[in-house]
Formats: structure tokens, sequence, C-alpha cells
């Protein structure tokens, strides 16, 4: 892939965002979302276009920036591409200067997509390209506006999600806070996504691996990272 840089006021500019009315492109632009959102009804692709509001708008000359609102999202008619970034397929929306790339800023209102975002997220830690660390602390920053949901979602519960599942991609067994040195070491150079379901990567001791629904994961997983001190649970079992 092109070497993008992050400028959200560069995009911002390219976008003619007036009250009421479509938002309309000055230059040549792509929305880009993964496939698998259509696959678990975070996209709706065809006459009408609806995606979750966590994509990248990407620029032709190489600027890109981050939408992140918990709701659909009904984009303008485009030409539609595959593209492969990082082994996974992403749709490729694009646009030409002057058309309409967000139809309506009416967002549809669904409480059930911010599970679904969850699932999708956190439990399965699949994270598109786009989102950084300090993105995924704030993902889900619109739930109560937007999504009309009625679970309380506070900033330091998702925050310590994103926490968790931030791993050293040397090391996953490694949160990335305990490695980093800088917050610059942050970066998706360093980091690797972890699902937190997974007994694998997020069992911290032998016996939340073993005592756990996937138990033949948990033995391979005791096997290959066993641990380096006794748990409060196994102290307690020993007892």
């Amino acid at each position: 892939m092109t070497k993008l840089v992050r400028n959200a006021g560069k995009v911002l500019s390219q976008l003619i965002d007036l009250p009421g009315k479509p938002v309309i492109t000055k230059s040549a632009l792509t929305i880009q979302v993964p496939v698998r959102f259509r696959e678990i009804e975070l996209a709706q692709v065809g006459a009408s276009t609806f995606v979750y509001g966590l994509f990248a708008i990407i620029l032709d000359s190489g600027e890109y920036a981050l939408c992140n609102v918990n709701a659909y999202v009904e984009l303008g008619p485009a030409s539609v591409e595959l593209t492969t970034v990082d082994g996974e397929e992403y749709y490729n929306f694009k646009y030409l200067p002057n058309q309409v790339v967000i139809k309506t800023k009416d967002l549809v209102c669904r409480a059930n997509l911010i599970y679904k975002a969850i699932e999708e997220f956190v439990f399965k830690g699949k994270i598109p390209w786009y989102v950084d660390y300090e993105d995924m602390g704030k993902i889900f920053d619109t739930a109560k506006r937007h999504a009309r949901t009625s679970a309380e979602i506070m900033p330091s519960v998702v925050e310590f999600m994103a926490a968790y599942i931030a791993r050293s991609k040397e090391d996953r067994t490694k949160y990335i806070r305990e490695v980093s040195k800088d917050y610059k070491d942050y970066s998706k150079e360093n980091l690797e996504w972890v699902p937190m379901r997974s007994v694998y990567w997020s069992s911290p001791g032998t016996v939340n691996k073993l005592a756990g629904a996937y138990f033949s994961d948990g033995i391979v997983s005791a096997l290959v990272n066993p641990s380096e001190r006794v748990e409060k649970i196994e102290r307690i079992l020993r007892a």
C-alpha cells in the first residue's frame, strides 16, 4: 500500500459540509472499509450503501483521516473496487471531485450496532489498519448519542479494553504499555491486536487457561506460554 500520512485537517479542507446538505468532495478521494463489515452486518453495499461509521477517508494525494461515529452512515453513489491491505480485503468507494460522498447527515441509529462492534473490535481483536492505539480508546465515544444505546459505556472501560488487547508485535504475551518507553512506540509497526476472548493470548495463568471453555487451546497456550508467577486463584486452589 502507498505510504499514507494522517492529516485530518487536509482531508476536512477538501470536503464541502453545509448545514442540511450532503457532504461533497472538492477533490478525488476514497472511503475504505473492510469487506468483512458486510459479512457481520456493519455494512450494506448495493443500490443504497450504508457503512458503520468507522472508516478511512483517503485523498489521492496520500493524506487520510478517520471517521468515528457509532451509527450507519449513508454513502453517495461511488465506483467500488476491492483492495488488499496487510492480507485483508477492503472496499474502496472512489469519488471524483464534486461528487456526493455522504448522502445525508441523518444517521441511522441502532443500539445493536454497539454489540456487533464490541464483538468485532474487542472480543475478536479485528481492528482496521486505520485505527491506532489512541483511536481505540475513543471508539465508543458517540455510542450514547448516535447509537441510542441504554448501556453506559464509560470511557475508562473502553480505554482499559484497548490497553488489554494491544500487545507487542515481538511478543504478544506482553502488553504494549509494558514494553514501550515512549508514546511513539505505540505505532502500528510495534503494536499487534489480540482477541480479548482468546484463551491463547488473554488468559494470564495456567488455571485460567485450562478452566475455560476452549480446553484444547488452553493446553497449547499453557505449554507454549507457561506461567512465570502464581496467580491468586491458583494460590486459593492450592491452599
